[in-house]
């Protein structure tokens, strides 16, 4: 009996001194700034050394590319392509270009800040700042856009020349499309590529006629001197004609 009552005073006091040691722990831990900052140190490797140790997320595989369109759309056409098809491409029009913006999906597809242009002309809006109210099932041929608006279109459709492909045209009630061939470039058409071509041809036929103007230059340098050697020889020969009827 008096062995259990040593144990139990035994025990209380073992249990006494250990959370006395770990109540000294935390209040030194506590009490000292740099000891806290430390044991929060410590934590932090702790938890990165713990993070890196787990395998990485597995990443889902990019969409594949879609492939080019190179063709003229009118509005009830364009109006198909707003990303909600089964291949999920988004085209818009700026300035009476299309553009094949899918890879901007997230803002011109379903649920983007702009996803009200996806599949429409998004001229008006560009220029107004106005996105929802600004798009329309009739074409629009922006005749009463200011001045002001008109250059914010335009640098809004430069943004879009830079980071998307053209695809065409948008057409007018009644156009026709445009046949394009493969050899066609897939960057906006403002003249410049066909100026480009132009000059090209120029340069070529020039390069041709080289040839026959050397020809030409090189008889007639060769007229000119044979003209010139028998000249003298021709005065010549009337002066002895005369010389000799004199006589």
């Amino acid at each position: 009996m008096q062995d259990e009552q040593q144990q139990q005073q035994d025990g209380g006091e073992g249990a006494t001194v250990g959370g006395s040691l770990l109540s000294d722990i935390v209040y030194e831990i506590v009490s000292s700034p740099v000891n806290l900052a430390l044991v929060c140190i410590i934590s932090f490797l702790l938890y990165k050394i713990s993070k890196t140790r787990q395998p990485p997320a597995t990443l889902p595989p990019p969409p594949p590319e879609l492939p080019r369109l190179r063709r003229d759309f009118t509005l009830a056409e364009l109006k198909q392509y707003d990303g909600t098809q089964p291949d999920g491409r988004v085209l818009t029009a700026v300035n009476g270009n299309v553009y094949d913006v899918t890879k901007g999906k997230a803002f011109y597809g379903p649920g983007g800040t702009y996803a009200a242009f996806g599949g429409r002309d998004a001229s008006r809006g560009l220029a107004t700042f106005q996105i929802t109210s600004s798009v329309s099932d009739e074409y629009d041929d922006l005749s009463d856009l200011n001045s002001h608006e008109m250059e914010s279109m335009r640098e809004w459709e430069m943004q879009f020349k830079e980071k998307y492909y053209l695809v065409g045209r948008l057409l007018k009630p009644g156009e026709k499309p445009t046949n394009y061939s493969d050899e066609d470039e897939d960057t906006p058409t403002d003249g410049s590529d066909v100026r480009k071509r132009a000059a090209a041809a120029a340069t070529a036929a020039k390069s041709a006629d080289e040839p026959a103007r050397t020809e030409a230059a090189t008889s007639g340098s060769t007229s000119s001197s044979s003209t010139g050697a028998t000249a003298p020889e021709s005065q010549g020969d009337a002066a002895e004609a005369d010389k000799a009827k004199s006589e």
